[in-house]
């Protein structure tokens, strides 16, 4: 897949899994005044040994199971009742719907009648907390995609929080519907979950490359146990559920129960365990800053799924309320991975922290107009047209509507303009001071001074806490730094060479074997080949290089190595002895010629006396 389609689709993933975290908001709350479906069974069913039977497990005291005459470990065969309360017992029922359940206790059959039901925001908050890191997930994944797509694996880095995500969204656990379809496409985008660990894997093996025998092994073991677990599922109701169990469950063309045991919490517990050995294992083969950002990165992704794997194995030996404790502590680790991953994106040179502040004023200030200009129209249209006909208000109403989604362009462009003048000038000058100097650079006609100003400019300018220039040492085949101290690089330097042959900046840390010492080089580049190179140094703030910051300097170094080329050639020049005698022959022929016309003059004047 290109890289630019990879990317939209990335960003339309994250679009779709936010829409997905507010339809189960709704479906647990409610909207606009309607009753919530979401309803609580106040138990969970886990496998049992006998065929198409699941067991009653942890009862909640004083709950509508417990209320009902469940009791710890009643079975109920599925195949008594219809696909949807099938689906409903794998997952959640609707609120306030009675389900009758034919439970075995023994040798003795009991009819009893449940009534699910509502769902408490107090008591299940850690719901709340789970949904808002799948939320805090899907801005940063959108972010890092939308960008710096293209740097350092960061499209697959989106990739993996994406789809965990959404895998996480679409759990059975968050959602009760009134008809059978949704349950169906939740457990097949409910994979996702699955598949992003074998991904998670699969950019931990991007790290120190290439890889040796031991770490392809562990990512194809990975791989094969994600395979596993997208068949038979994670081995718990609450959860989404696998192919093979889904099928089962809709068709009851083969036991589907037999799948809700502790066993089947194997494929999906052992691709977790070898992506963490996938991940430990680059980050013990990376060096330098290479192995920071692997820590970065795969230590949070880790606890995600680490918790995900504690959470199944809690629920096969723990009481209702044990679970609830649980899950709530577990939640805990749900809000801190996005915190220690917003770090990693914003310190570990995956997008600029400016960036992420200009985009959440600009949002927070639009959304403010629009939604303040909708009540204060909708209101002067409805105090205009109190004595209008129903249709003529919603007329009007779809009017303002239209009206404010036409006007967001423009509300949008000139809250962005307000944003970067108020909070970003200082920037913004910088940039442009770096950039009205590139164009001065070619009217400086001393090389030492012009070198002197660009170091002068970048300090001024820019956070960096060093700057150099390197210039090629003449027929040597050598670059020597300026400024700084004497030091000769080679021409055949791995940075020069990339440098060199791409014409475009190169961070240094990707760079191995490079004695360019910094964070970021600038091609000095005229007529088509390397003059020079301007490193910078980290910045003292922390921060990588913005785009709009970088491109700031490739200009200064543009406009720089263009001018010491053209100083270099008349230095050149006037070093060649053929080239000096025909600048004095023409000085001389020029000499004569401004003279002409006044001898001329002076020779008519004779002849006319």
């Amino acid at each position: 897949m290109k890289p630019a389609a990879w990317r939209m689709l990335v960003l339309t993933f994250c679009a779709a899994g936010t829409l997905l975290v507010v339809a189960a908001v709704f479906d647990q709350v409610g909207f606009g005044g309607a009753r919530p479906w979401y309803g609580i069974w106040g138990s969970y069913f886990s496998g049992s040994s006998e065929p198409y039977h699941l067991a009653f497990r942890g009862v909640d005291p004083g709950g509508p199971a417990d209320r009902a005459g469940a009791r710890e470990g009643d079975l109920v065969d599925i195949r008594s009742y219809t696909r949807l309360e099938r689906l409903w017992i794998m997952g959640q029922p609707l609120e306030g719907h009675p389900v009758t359940f034919h439970i075995k206790r023994g040798d003795v059959q009991i009819r009893a009648t449940i009534v699910p039901g509502p769902f408490s925001i107090a008591r299940f908050w850690n719901y709340a907390a789970w949904e808002l890191s799948v939320v805090w997930l899907l801005f940063f994944a959108a972010l890092i995609a939308w960008r710096r797509p293209y740097a350092d694996n960061n499209l697959l880095l989106a990739t993996v929080l994406t789809c965990a995500a959404i895998g996480l969204a679409s759990r059975s656990l968050f959602f009760a519907w009134p008809s059978t379809w949704p349950y169906v496409a939740l457990a097949i985008v409910g994979q996702l979950q699955v598949i992003s660990i074998a991904l998670w894997a699969t950019l931990a093996s991007r790290f120190a490359c290439p890889l040796s025998l031991a770490r392809r092994i562990a990512l194809g073991v990975c791989c094969a146990f994600v395979a596993v677990s997208i068949i038979v599922g994670s081995g718990t109701t609450d959860d989404t559920l696998g192919i093979a169990p889904l099928i089962g469950t809709i068709t009851l063309g083969f036991d589907a129960t037999t799948f809700f045991s502790t066993a089947w919490t194997t494929p999906t517990n052992a691709a977790i365990v070898m992506a963490l050995v996938c991940s430990a294992m680059a980050i013990a083969s990376a060096r330098g800053t290479d192995r920071q950002r692997a820590r970065w990165l795969l230590i949070p992704l880790s606890a995600v799924y680490v918790t995900f794997a504690a959470t199944n194995l809690a629920v096969r030996f723990l009481s209702y309320e044990a679970i609830l404790i649980i899950g709530q502590s577990f939640s805990i680790a749900a809000i801190v991975t996005p915190v220690l991953l917003s770090y990693a994106a914003l310190n570990r040179r995956l997008i600029d922290a400016g960036f992420v502040l200009n985009r959440t004023v600009v949002f927070a200030i639009v959304s403010a107009i629009v939604i303040g200009a909708f009540i204060l129209v909708e209101w002067a249209v409805g105090a205009w047209l109190v004595n209008a006909s129903h249709m003529t208000s919603v007329i009007a109403g779809m009017a303002v509507a239209l009206g404010l989604g036409l006007s967001m362009r423009y509300v949008h462009r000139y809250v962005d303009a307000l944003v970067d003048r108020s909070f970003f000038r200082k920037r913004h000058e910088d940039e442009s001071a770096l950039r009205r100097f590139a164009y001065e650079a070619s009217f400086i006609s001393d090389a030492s001074t012009l070198l002197q100003r660009t170091i002068a400019m970048v300090h001024d300018h820019t956070t960096a806490e060093s700057a150099g220039i390197f210039i090629r040492n003449g027929s040597a085949g050598k670059l020597s730094q300026f400024l700084i101290e004497e030091k000769e690089i080679s021409e055949n330097d791995p940075a020069i060479v990339a440098l060199s042959a791409w014409n475009k900046p190169v961070d240094l840390h990707k760079i191995n074997g490079s004695e360019l010492s910094g964070d970021m080089a600038f091609p000095m580049i005229s007529r088509g080949r390397l003059v020079g190179a301007l490193v910078c140094g980290a910045k003292r703030d922390g921060e990588t290089y913005a785009p709009d910051e970088a491109d700031a300097l490739l200009a200064v170094a543009h406009g720089v190595g263009g001018a010491l080329d053209v100083l270099d050639a008349k230095a050149e020049r006037s070093r060649d002895p053929i080239i000096a005698d025909l600048r004095d022959s023409i000085q001389a022929l020029s000499e004569a010629t401004r003279s002409l016309p006044d001898a001329i003059a002076e020779r008519l004047r004779r002849q006319s006396t």
